[in-house]
């Protein structure tokens, strides 16, 4: 039989002391955050779930700028998800009848 490749147990646990924040973000630009956010309200947000003006039909905003907190170090994976679901949303049923994807 082979012999295990397993290391043997921890004996020691060295502990180092954080210097330093511990924010992700040390600061936050309308790049990251805020700007056009997105909501369920045209009194409170810019674009409805489908990244959709409230204002204008047509228009259609994508980008980080949609979330009014910081959605962490990397947000462009949920930044391309909701893209991909905007654009399905326009093929699928603006494109059929254009108007307003949500009623406020």
């Amino acid at each position: 039989m082979a012999a295990s490749s397993r290391s043997p147990p921890a004996s020691e646990v060295n502990v180092a002391e954080r210097k330093g924040s511990y924010d992700s973000m040390p600061y936050q630009t309308t790049h990251n955050t805020g700007g056009t956010i997105m909501g369920t309200d045209p009194q409170t947000s810019v674009c409805n779930r489908y990244c959709q003006s409230w204002d204008l039909h047509n228009l259609f905003v994508a980008g980080a700028g949609l979330f009014p907190q910081n959605a962490g170090y990397n947000p462009t994976g949920t930044v391309a998800a909701l893209a991909y679901w905007s654009v399905a949303a326009i093929i699928d049923q603006y494109m059929a009848d254009p108007g307003p994807l949500v009623q406020a």
